[in-house]
Order: structure tokens, then C-alpha cells, then sequence
């Protein structure tokens, strides 16, 4: 959410970085830039995320001090190598130097050691197809799991139970692995998280600010309606 005092709250909480969703939140380049303003200012990495056909986008949100990116719907392993691209400067990228927020953050003295987190997000048929070739794409940083799409993807509607969906994530495990790369998983709960550790993966991304504001809220509320009878 899009609002100052939820990412105050979100950069205060403890997490190693903060994510900001410009694939499916309601932030615009405008609230995304103040959001990472402020998380910056505290002390803490932001990283967004960005559908794979925004590519543009990437120098944007690091002009403004983002960390890193999430490419969504990493499926081709020439656009991973391509949102690579854009997060390096020349000679080894295409990333124009400059910005708002230039003189304002401390670089280093050789621009080339500046090279932001890269993430492909894999959820997609094609990117299990071809995920030995985007975990040895030179840059990335890990690969994410979109769990949900991933499955829709291959077919299995939601079910993470599936026999297609498990053999998929344990490609996308043994091709990060094998490339020194994180693996990381979207956590929706507690619950899940030494289910997904004890699976083999290295990083959790926990929930979003809008599904604890709804399940506290929903769960609030039916206790307190349990505790005086339904009224």
C-alpha cells in the first residue's frame, strides 16, 4: 500500500529488505519514488518488482535508490539478461548515469562495482523450460518462486500439492544450486516457513502489508464476535 506511515511501519519491522510491488500494487512511479526514498533514508534495501514488459522501469526505480529488482514472469532468458543490462552501467550494460537523487547517495568510486540485486521471478511453463539457461544468465543475484502463477502455469489451478507443481520446484532448486544462486519463496504464513526451509530454500518472502492488515483484521473480529456469543 502506497501510503507513508505502512512503509515507515514495513521499514521498522526487522526485515532484511522491503518490496515494493509495481506489478500488481497500486503504486505509481511517483509513490514508488517516496516510498524508497523514505525506506532509503531509514537504513534499509528496498527492492521492486516489475513485470517482465517494463523493462524501462528498472533504471528508474534504482535512480531513486532501490537495491534491487524482481523481474515477474521471468520466462525468457534473453529479457533476464536484458533487465541485467539495464542495471549496469557501460561498459557492462546500457544503464544511463544519472537521476534525481544524484550527489545524494554514497557510490562507489568505480561505477562498475555498482551492480544491484537482479531477481527472475519464475512462475511460468517456459520458465521451468528454460530455467538451467536464466540461472546461468552472468548477474543475476537468486531466483524467486512465484508460486501461485507457477502453478496456474503448469495447469494444476492452485494445488502446490501437485506432482507437476513439486517436480518444478525442485528444478528451480537444483539449477539455483548448481549456480551458487538463493532460492527464494513467497511465505503467505508462519506456518510455512520450516516446511519451505526444510525444503532447501534460502529465503523467505513474508506475506504483503494488505494480507496481514486483512487476516488481523478478519481474525480479530470473529474472536471477538466467538468470545460474546455471535452478536
Amino acid at each position: 500500500m502506497p501510503e507513508p506511515l505502512v512503509v515507515e511501519i514495513m521499514g521498522r519491522a526487522g526485515f532484511d529488505w522491503v518490496g515494493f510491488d509495481l506489478q500488481h500494487g497500486s503504486w505509481d512511479l511517483g509513490t514508488a519514488f517516496r516510498g524508497i526514498q523514505l525506506i532509503d533514508l531509514m537504513g534499509q534495501p528496498v527492492i521492486v518488482r516489475v513485470a517482465d514488459e517494463e523493462l524501462p522501469l528498472i533504471p528508474r526505480v534504482l535512480d531513486q535508490g532501490a537495491s534491487g529488482i524482481v523481474l515477474a514472469m521471468a520466462s525468457e532468458p534473453e529479457i533476464v539478461a536484458a533487465a541485467v543490462s539495464r542495471a549496469r552501467y557501460q561498459p557492462n550494460g546500457r544503464r544511463s548515469y544519472g537521476g534525481q537523487r544524484y550527489g545524494l547517495r554514497t557510490e562507489p568510486k568505480d561505477l562498475n562495482d555498482l551492480k544491484p540485486a537482479i531477481f527472475p521471478m519464475i512462475e511460468t511453463r517456459r520458465g521451468i523450460e528454460a530455467i538451467d539457461e536464466i540461472a546461468s544468465i552472468p548477474g543475476i543475484a537468486g531466483l524467486h518462486v512465484g508460486p501461485t502463477d507457477l502453478a496456474l502455469g503448469l495447469g494444476v489451478g492452485r494445488d502446490q500439492s501437485a506432482a507437476a507443481f513439486i517436480t518444478a520446484i525442485e528444478k528451480i532448486l537444483v539449477a539455483g544450486h548448481s549456480n551458487d544462486l538463493p532460492v527464494v519463496m513467497h511465505a503467505v504464513s508462519l506456518s510455512q516457513v520450516h516446511a519451505l526451509v526444510a525444503a532447501g530454500f534460502d529465503e523467505l518472502v513474508l506475506t504483503a502489508d494488505i494480507e496481514v492488515l486483512r487476516s488481523g483484521m478478519l481474525a480479530l473480529v470473529s474472536g471477538a464476535r466467538g468470545l460474546v456469543g455471535g452478536n
